[in-house]
């Protein structure tokens, strides 16, 4: 008695088909586009157009337009990230990275004299950026390649980022003074 081979369960095989609604199994899909979605995006876009588009003239608000579109962007796809992944490290990291700019490093940088010394601190505090920068990227590749891209995180990840360089910038700027 001769055993027929099992065909492999592959539906990319040439004798197979794919299984179809007919079959009686249903094949499941995970949407990439939601009304809940695209109504999210629409509305960061709309706000971000908001804070870009209230900037008054002047040279320090044209400088500050990429802090505000970041402070903006980490509050709400900070939010919208806490709220879907609440026990992630890629939720919380940012978040604590923040925190430790506004309640240690800011505070530090009012006590450093004018001079060499702030000089030197703001480029510590844009060091410490591009660190972030670097580790926050490979949190999300890795994350990526977990879980799949979640384009919350990523721009809640890329706008922490940018908004600690624009502020070490920044501080870089007025440690030499601003005539």
């Amino acid at each position: 008695m001769e055993v027929e081979p099992k065909p492999d369960a592959r539906p990319d095989r040439p004798n197979e088909s794919a299984p179809t609604a007919d079959d009686g199994s249903a094949v499941k899909r995970k949407p990439r586009f939601t009304i809940g979605k695209i109504m999210f995006w629409t509305a960061v876009c709309a706000g971000a157009l908001v804070v870009v588009g209230a900037s008054g003239g002047g040279m320090l608000s044209e400088i500050m337009i990429p802090f505000n579109l970041a402070a903006y962007l980490v509050l709400i796809c900070g939010l919208a990230t806490i709220i879907r992944f609440p026990k992630s490290l890629d939720s919380w990291l940012p978040l604590g990275a923040v925190l430790v700019l506004f309640f240690l490093l800011l505070p530090l940088s009012l006590l450093v004299e004018l001079g060499d010394g702030k000089e030197a601190f703001a480029s510590l505090v844009l060091i410490i950026g591009i660190g972030l920068g670097i580790y926050l990227f490979i949190r999300n590749v890795k994350r990526m390649m977990r879980t799949g891209f979640s384009l919350t995180v990523a721009v809640y990840h890329l706008a922490t980022w940018v908004g600690w360089m624009v502020l070490g910038f920044l501080m870089l700027i007025f440690s030499h003074g601003w005539d």
